[in-house]
């Protein structure tokens, strides 16, 4: 199936004197909850939904841990996690300390499957209007 998106203006922040360019915006189709997820994954091999969700909450309190230690956590099926921060520019490393450091945030590295699986995705254009938000929700549009 497809993966259905619309299209939108967007100015350039850095050029706002430029006329809007028109990019792509995917469209979500619904969402999955855990509980759903855990149920799904019940599905597919031995153990029940509650099993599959004791596993996961255990795993992301220890998840949780290792990121805060600053370690990477890598699944090899998955890919992988770190911690990030941003921070403010100084003249020398004598004037950083961790007080110019703004923003912490955890980027994901996806797998080799995950990477394949969006080269080989097909689009389709569908027709929406996206929300005031920009978060990608599909709202049918009622001149369609």
């Amino acid at each position: 199936m497809p993966v259905k998106y619309s299209v939108i203006a967007r100015k350039n922040p850095l050029k706002k004197d430029q006329p809007a360019k028109f990019y792509a915006q995917i469209q979500s189709n619904g969402e999955e909850d855990f509980k759903s997820m855990t149920r799904a994954v019940a599905d597919r091999c031995t153990v029940t939904g509650s099993d599959a969700k004791a596993v996961l909450d255990a795993f992301m309190t220890v998840m949780l841990q290792r990121l805060a230690n600053g370690q990477i956590v890598r699944l090899t099926d998955l890919g992988s996690f770190r911690v990030s921060a941003s921070s403010k520019g100084v003249e020398t490393e004598k004037d950083f300390n961790a007080a110019k450091i703004s923003k912490a945030r955890i980027i994901f590295t996806p797998c080799k499957e995950l990477k394949d699986m969006c080269k080989s995705l097909s689009f389709a254009k569908t027709n929406v209007i996206v929300g005031g938000n920009g978060d990608g929700d599909i709202v049918d549009d009622p001149t369609a």
